[in-house]
């Protein structure tokens, strides 16, 4: 006959070995998403210049994976650099001299000018 003891001695094996197959998945899957977290709060600290309230960290962490990417998004939008929408209305907007000659001309121009008046 069967040893009952070694077969349940088995049973135990067995899912103790499954238990730590299943652990290690949800180990690594939590090591995962810390990273997401840790790689958001640094984005969210280069946009804002504040550090990420940890309460935020939190329910980041047990949201989905979704929401964490759309949340991702949005600090990227809001962290990257505002793009010009056109140019200046005429030519003539920028007349920032780009030599000392230049910067003194203007001065001794605007100076005479201002005698002038």
């Amino acid at each position: 006959m069967l040893d009952l003891t070694k077969v349940a001695n088995v049973l135990d094996a067995a899912a103790d070995h499954f238990d730590a197959i299943e652990a290690e998945k949800v180990s690594s899957a939590n090591a995962e998403r810390q990273a997401r977290i840790d790689t958001l709060a640094s984005k969210y600290a280069d946009a804002t210049g504040e550090e990420m309230p940890d309460s935020i960290r939190k329910k980041l962490a047990s949201s989905d994976k979704d929401v964490v990417e759309l949340v991702n998004s949005m600090i990227e939008k809001q962290a990257g650099t505002v793009e010009s929408l056109g140019s200046p209305s005429s030519r003539g907007d920028n007349t920032a001299p780009t030599t000392v000659k230049e910067a003194s001309d203007q001065a001794e121009k605007r100076f005479g000018e201002w005698i002038v008046s």
